[in-house]
C-alpha cells in the first residue's frame, strides 16, 4: 500500500471544496436507471475477477451499494461463489465502525434489491465484528464519487471509511469503484490529512492501477 505525498489542504478548505464536488456529482448519477446500474456492476465483476489481487485474496471487504451507485450485488455474489470470505460494513450509529462476514450465497438474500429505498445500505442480520476485522482483508473495495490520478478519493462525506481504514492491513490493496467519468487522472481532488489514497480504480470500462507513486 503506497501513500500520497502531496500536502493536504487545511481542513475547512478541503471540506468546502468537497461539498461543491459532491453536489455536482449526483445529477449525472441519477441519469442511470436500475438496469444500467446492474449491468455496470456485472462489468465491474468481470474486470475485478481477472485481477491477481482478487485471485489471491481469501478475505475481501466490499460495500453494499445503494441509490445511484454501481450495483455491487453481482460482485458480492461472485466473491461468495469464488469461496471468498466477504466483509460488508455495519455502519452502526455515530462514530461506530463494524463489519459482518457474509458466508454462502444465501447471505445475499436480503440484499438482492438493486434499488434500496433507504438512505443507507441494507445490512445483513448477522453478528457484528469490530473494526479490527478489516485487518484480515487483503483487498478492499470502496465506494467513491470521484478519484484523481493520485488515488485521492471523494466519498459521501460521513468519514466512515476514513476511520475504518485505520485498521487495514499494510499490504491491503484499496480499490475505488466509480462510474467511468468519475475518474480523472488529470485533476487534483481536495484532500485532508485523514484521507487515504487508493491503489486502483474500478469502472465498468476498466481496472486502472495507479502505481506506487499514484501518478
Amino acid at each position: 500500500m503506497s501513500s500520497d505525498t502531496s500536502s493536504p489542504e487545511p481542513a475547512e478548505t478541503a471540506a468546502a471544496s468537497k461539498r461543491v464536488l459532491r453536489h455536482a456529482a449526483y445529477p449525472l448519477r441519477r441519469a442511470k436507471e436500475a438496469a444500467e446500474r446492474l449491468r455496470a456492476g456485472e462489468a465491474c465483476t468481470r474486470l475485478l475477477r481477472a485481477q491477481p489481487a482478487y485471485v489471491r485474496a481469501a478475505d475481501i471487504a466490499c460495500y453494499v451499494s445503494m441509490g445511484t451507485e454501481v450495483s455491487t450485488t453481482p460482485l458480492l455474489a461472485a466473491m461468495l461463489a469464488d469461496g471468498k470470505r466477504v466483509l460488508v460494513p455495519r455502519l452502526g450509529s455515530g462514530m461506530e465502525i463494524g463489519w459482518s462476514a457474509l458466508e454462502g450465497e444465501g447471505a445475499l438474500d436480503a440484499l438482492r434489491a438493486v434499488d434500496s429505498p433507504h438512505l443507507r445500505p441494507d445490512e445483513p442480520d448477522l453478528p457484528v465484528l469490530g473494526p479490527e476485522a478489516l485487518a484480515d482483508c487483503t483487498l478492499v473495495v470502496l465506494p467513491a464519487l470521484a478519484v484523481d490520478g493520485r488515488g485521492i478519493r471523494l466519498g459521501r462525506g460521513g468519514g466512515w471509511y476514513d476511520r475504518a481504514l485505520r485498521w487495514r492491513a499494510p499490504e491491503a490493496e484499496l480499490v475505488a469503484l466509480v462510474w467511468p467519468w468519475e475518474f480523472d487522472a488529470r485533476r487534483d481532488l481536495p484532500h485532508g490529512a485523514h484521507d487515504v489514497p487508493v491503489d486502483a480504480v474500478l469502472t465498468p470500462d476498466a481496472f486502472i492501477g495507479l502505481g506506487d507513486d499514484k501518478s
